[in-house]
């Protein structure tokens, strides 16, 4: 079984945002960044349209992820990501 969790990713800055892209280009560094916790990032989602952006993501994950570890990954500098479980028990 999977769960789908929202993960609301913010720049920094434009010079940031320009490093770690949109689209598939975030995605894969997103990838990357939770490389070993089985998640599945789409390549295509919701934006702001603000500068920078905020991205909206819907992210399926195992069922045994606990968003405590997600929250403690460490995610590279000018990078924000939050992750929401909108069906925590």
């Amino acid at each position: 079984m999977t769960k789908d969790l929202t993960f609301d990713v913010h720049y920094d800055n434009e010079l940031a945002h320009e490093y770690y892209g949109d689209g598939e280009k975030l995605a894969k560094n997103l990838r990357e960044i939770y490389h070993d916790r089985n998640l599945k990032f789409p390549d295509v989602f919701d934006s702001t349209l603000t500068t920078p952006p905020v991205h909206f993501l819907s992210v399926e994950a195992p069922d045994d992820v606990k968003i405590e570890e997600l929250q403690n990954v460490a995610v590279p500098p000018g990078l924000h990501v939050d992750i929401i479980d909108f069906h925590m028990e």
